[in-house]
């Protein structure tokens, strides 16, 4: 499917839809590497800082011991004996109350191994408490001295050292997850800057591109009604798409064919006007000389009505002197011969004057018909 036949409601779409996509690719990089430094400091809050805490308290149990040991054979006091003999106790249940938070925490093999070593440790350093707190109960101090110094010291120095090598292998692993944090959070950054960055070159180039498809299209339909305002319909109006401003364009085509048509409709009616114009003038100068024609020709009818007139006006007189020689034939026997001559000349002067008559009613009728 060409771009150009999208309509512009889909193009938008299509584009925002674009940049919607890499927003949300944004956003899950973003959650993901959040995550990662939230799960880092989680495990360096949750777990290393308080295995951590932990193990300093078994040291300071265990210091505790160590000094409460010496106590015992330092006093004379049995009250104070039976004292340090309880803070040993308390002491030493503390001590296994961290091992066994730590059997529950440690789950890396290294953990599990120090662990190990200070369960080990802890056991022969318990087992000694209990000779030298027999053997200072039973009184015998230089024993107990000499037990306090030559086992318990070195074991309880190899406890410590256990108990400070789980310290630093936590610390090691709080360097670790703060590294991993870190790293996440640049990563981070660099990949939602260039996710950014790309989503804004993406965006910018969809905009250019909507406009141009949008613009430029709606540019060349105004070029093309300010043409066709102008009285200009020779226009080629090209339509490549079939989105709205094709449909605009197309329709403008449609439009500017349709009064190239009807001017020319209305230009071969004026020229056939023209024509007629030209044959009415020429029928009107036509008419004009036969109404010149007519007006001679009722000029010679009215003078022949005129002799007419005078024609029948001599008939009359001579039928009243036909009448009255008629009257007197009896009397005038003598000029009868005469006075028929005269009739019958009067009457070829009426037949003469009938027969003029006829060709003025024929006249008269030619104009009529004319007319």
């Amino acid at each position: 499917m060409k771009l150009a036949n999208l309509s512009i409601g889909k193009r938008l779409a299509a584009g925002f839809g674009l940049v919607g996509i890499l927003l949300l690719i944004m956003i899950a990089i973003g959650s993901t590497m959040l995550g990662r430094v939230k799960a880092s400091t989680d495990e360096i809050i949750g777990q290393r800082m308080p295995r951590i805490e932990a193990t300093q308290q078994l040291l300071s149990d265990v210091n505790d011991i160590a000094i409460a040991l010496r106590n015992q054979i330092l006093t004379d006091n049995a009250d104070d004996r039976a004292a340090q003999s309880r803070a040993i106790l308390a002491a030493r249940d503390a001590a296994e109350r961290t091992l066994q938070y730590f059997d529950r925490t440690l789950d890396r093999a290294r953990g599990r191994e120090l662990l190990a070593q200070i369960r080990k440790e802890n056991a022969l350093y318990v087992a000694g408490q209990d000779k030298l707190m027999r053997t200072v109960e039973a009184g015998d101090l230089p024993a107990a001295r000499a037990i306090l110094t030559d086992e318990l010291r070195p074991i309880l120095a190899r406890l410590k050292g256990a108990a400070t090598a789980l310290i630093d292998y936590q610390k090691t692993l709080t360097t670790q997850s703060a590294a991993a944090a870190d790293a996440a959070y640049t990563q981070s950054m660099l990949l939602s800057w260039s996710i950014g960055t790309a989503a804004l070159l993406l965006s910018a180039l969809t905009a250019w591109w909507i406009t141009a498809s949008i613009v430029t299209p709606v540019r060349r339909a105004l070029e093309v009604a300010n043409t066709v305002a102008a009285g200009d319909l020779t226009s080629t109006i090209d339509v490549s798409g079939q989105d709205e401003t094709g449909q605009l364009l197309a329709a403008l085509r449609a439009m500017n064919d349709s009064l190239a048509r009807t001017v020319g409709t209305v230009r071969a009616g004026t020229e056939t006007i023209a024509v007629a114009a030209g044959e009415v003038a020429a029928g009107s100068q036509d008419l004009s000389s036969r109404t010149e024609q007519q007006a001679s020709a009722l000029e010679e009818t009215a003078s022949s009505m005129e002799e007419l007139t005078s024609t029948v006006r001599q008939s009359a007189d001579n039928a009243r002197q036909a009448n009255a020689l008629a009257q007197s034939a009896s009397g005038i026997a003598r000029q009868g011969g005469a006075v028929v001559g005269q009739v019958v000349a009067t009457m070829d002067a009426i037949r003469t004057s009938a027969e003029r008559i006829g060709a003025i009613i024929n006249v008269i009728d030619g104009i009529a018909f004319q007319t």
